[in-house]
């Protein structure tokens, strides 16, 4: 089975409903996913941690117990030994969520901790850590009918020849069922992002932006309890560096396989981009006024 994501071309053993198929030329697979023996550890590992093993030529050793081990090598191959009882839906989260990064960070991109939507023909990135509402307010733009590029996780091409370009990646929004209730979408027939969450995939269908866009703004989220301490500041200089030091997805992790320097370079060239604080009170009711504001500031009303 051959899928797309982020314009490359993955053949994998396991299948992945969570991807769009490949429909571009028959070339060689730029990522291979199988199902094989890992390791218990590796040789001489660089970093050693209780998820994370990290050699010293960047291949990883990711386990969850009770779901899997998976083996990155080199940007392009994954071995996944899956446990006897693992749920097919766990198996595939931590395979689409960190070992996506870590393969992102192996290959020279820049994943970000953040949704992805287009406005007025660039991509603006809605980046923070779990439970900031990134994907609630992805989905909201969705719902306005803006195209989405990505959920959770947006992937910076920074050797563009035009400069900063994010690389489509998953046509599906992940949601708690207490935003699905608060937007209205019925959770009857979503697959559960997990066997034991009640977080569910929302597919985004004719809503999802399937080729690369310019990056154009980084919008970073923080929750307020108090509205007189909601609004917007840019971003300049150190405070810039900072917001995207922390928007960077699996950060410690790529630092341990020895990518701190070139992400870091990263970085430095991401700051051209303009990055906006947004600090927000966690209202279901200000969800599209929000959005409706981010899209009036890059020139667009709402797109439906």
């Amino acid at each position: 089975m051959t899928y797309a994501l982020c314009g490359l071309r993955v053949a994998s053993e396991l299948p992945l409903p969570e991807l769009l198929p490949w429909v571009g030329e028959d070339r060689p697979a730029d990522i291979e996913v199988r199902l094989g023996d890992v390791p218990p550890r590796l040789e001489d590992p660089a970093h050693a941690g209780p998820l994370l093993q990290a050699a010293r030529d960047g291949t990883c050793l990711y386990a969850i117990a009770g779901v899997a081990s998976y083996l990155v090598e080199g940007g392009r191959r994954v071995t996944v030994r899956p446990w006897a009882d693992a749920g097919a839906a766990d198996v595939r989260v931590f395979l689409l969520g960190s070992v996506f990064g870590f393969l992102c960070h192996q290959r020279g991109l820049l994943p970000l901790h953040a949704g992805c939507v287009e406005v007025n023909g660039k991509a603006v990135a809605l980046a923070g850590h779990s439970g900031v509402g990134k994907s609630t307010l992805t989905a909201a733009f969705m719902r306005q009918g803006f195209p989405i590029l990505a959920d959770d996780v947006t992937v910076v091409d920074l050797a563009a020849p035009g400069g900063p370009l994010v690389l489509p990646s998953f046509p599906r929004v992940k949601l708690w069922r207490d935003a699905l209730e608060g937007m209205g979408i019925p959770a009857g027939g979503l697959d559960r992002v997990r066997r034991d969450l009640d977080k569910f995939q929302v597919p985004v269908g004719a809503g999802f932006r399937a080729t690369p866009l310019p990056l154009g703004a980084v919008y970073h989220l923080r929750t307020v309890s108090d509205r007189r301490h909601a609004g917007e500041e840019a971003l300049r200089g150190a405070a810039s560096v900072a917001a995207l030091v922390e928007a960077v997805y699996r950060r410690m992790s790529a630092f341990r396989m020895g990518r701190r320097e070139a992400v870091m370079a990263a970085l430095m060239r991401l700051t051209a981009v303009p990055g906006v604080r947004l600090s927000r009170v966690m209202d279901m009711a200000q969800l599209d006024a929000t959005a409706a504001g981010i899209a009036a500031r890059h020139g667009a009303g709402v797109a439906g």
